[in-house]
């Protein structure tokens, strides 16, 4: 657990500083993590938490197309089930979303745009749906080059919070 912890300070850390994972840390990561459950358990199980990555990155994958979690995000998700059963994975999961979305909630009622955010998404979902195929999400307002503006939110600082929240046991669905 306090492995886990430690590479997804280290993605918080240089995602905060960079505004990316790089591939470097998030490799690691997961040689390291592979490693550990070698060590602590069998290559089985490894290979079981190596599925269950894949299976993670699957489920995700549809967000990661339309552009609202990153590629470096995703794959520190991926090493989680090395370090817990699937459904605690898919329970981290969900509590990083939910701490993510009370992040973005705050950061916007504070810059009093979450009328102006509103907007957005409603305007997305009517696109989406009147074209039933899903298209990147607000690309003209929300980048310029490589620089994130001020809406978007870095999701290593909720995943490390719901990894946390859920090693710690606070929360049991």
């Amino acid at each position: 657990m306090f492995l886990c912890l430690v590479i997804l300070s280290v993605a918080t850390a240089h995602d905060a500083y960079d505004g990316r994972v790089p591939r470097e840390v998030t490799t690691i990561g997961m040689i390291i993590s592979q490693a550990w459950v070698i060590c602590h358990s069998s290559v089985q199980d490894a290979l079981i938490a190596l599925i269950f990555g894949f299976l993670l990155l699957l489920i995700l994958y549809p967000l990661f197309m339309i552009g609202t979690i990153g590629a470096g995000d995703i794959k520190l998700i991926m090493i989680l089930p090395a370090y817990m059963t699937f459904p605690d994975a898919l329970q981290t999961v969900f509590i990083s979303f939910v701490c993510g979305a009370c992040i973005g909630l705050i950061r916007m009622i504070r810059a009093r745009t979450l009328i102006t955010r509103l907007k957005v998404m409603k305007n997305y979902i009517v696109t989406v749906h009147s074209s039933g195929r899903l298209i990147k999400y607000d690309t003209p307002t929300a980048m310029k080059g490589m620089q994130l503006y001020d809406h978007q939110i870095r999701f290593t600082i909720p995943l490390l919070i719901g990894t946390a929240i859920s090693f710690g046991g606070f929360v049991h669905l």
